[in-house]
């Protein structure tokens, strides 16, 4: 966003132009306001905070274009203005970024969770719901399709919820146990799956760091 100067001369706001480009920003920042909403109310729980981060970035745009759109009409961009505080910061952080430290070490999150499956139909019905919506466009006849087996199912559940802890309220299915276990592993995964070793969940007792068991009655 430009900063005002009383001697620039090239500043003309109350403009007919600077009005309809400030309407056509305000729509599109709603609709992208109202896609933030759908993401977001998808969410269940903290394992989201990287998807809430990720929709955050794709709404700040549409939300920087009102501001500055405001501020061209009528030389104050408040209160949308604000947020360019915030990429400015960010960028300042990407500067300084050289000089942070590298990691060198890592850890690696081994979890289990194990479920009753009470009814087997009704969870393959609601996977067949979540592919519904997820692919609106398509019929009864395509869900019954890809949904034909109890994984993908599952599959389509958390797909659509944007998490694996919407099985914790799937009709059909009850939690039995869990357990998590954080290992002290310096040989993360890296972006090649077909560089993963064959036995991703092998670990060594020694390193162990922390461990958490989930019982439920």
């Amino acid at each position: 966003m430009t900063d005002v100067d009383d001697e620039d001369d090239d500043f003309t706001p109350w403009t007919a132009e600077g009005a309809e480009r400030l309407r056509v920003a305000a729509a599109d920042g709603a609709n992208a306001l109202q896609r933030h909403a759908e993401i977001v109310g998808k969410l269940t729980g903290e394992a989201d905070f990287p998807a809430l981060i990720e929709a955050a970035k794709q709404l700040l745009p549409a939300l920087l274009e009102v501001a500055d759109a405001q501020f061209e009409f009528t030389g104050n961009g408040w209160p949308l203005g604000a947020l360019f505080g915030l990429v400015e910061d960010d960028e300042e952080d990407d500067d300084t970024a050289d000089d942070e430290p590298v990691a060198t070490s890592g850890i690696s999150i081994l979890q289990r969770r194990d479920y009753r499956v009470s009814d087997e139909g009704a969870v393959m019905a609601q996977g067949r719901d979540a592919y519904r919506r997820l692919w609106p466009d398509d019929t009864e006849q395509d869900a019954a399709e890809d949904v034909t087996s109890l994984g993908r199912a599952l599959y389509q559940l958390a797909h659509d919820a944007g998490s694996w802890d919407v099985l914790d309220r799937v009709d059909g299915l009850a939690p039995a146990g869990g357990s998590i276990v954080v290992v002290a592993n310096d040989d993360t995964l890296g972006p090649d799956p077909d560089e993963w070793p064959d036995e991703l969940f092998d670990h060594d007792l020694d390193d162990v760091i922390y461990q958490q068991e989930d019982a439920y009655l």
